[in-house]
């Protein structure tokens, strides 16, 4: 179990580096599939708005 004196060192603890990662994956994801929308959309000659699972 840590102590108060071994996370002042300046070391950051595992917990806070898996999230860290994880938001930086999930966002990555989010403007990856945001920028190949047009040209999916583009391949079967439908619309942006209508190759969002939602139509």
């Amino acid at each position: 179990m840590p102590t108060a004196s071994s996370t002042a060192t300046g070391t950051l603890p595992f917990v806070v580096r898996v999230l860290a990662a994880g938001t930086f994956l999930m966002g990555t994801t989010e403007f990856v599939s945001a920028g190949l929308l047009p040209e999916t959309a583009a391949d079967p000659n439908v619309s942006v708005s209508c190759r969002v699972p939602v139509c």
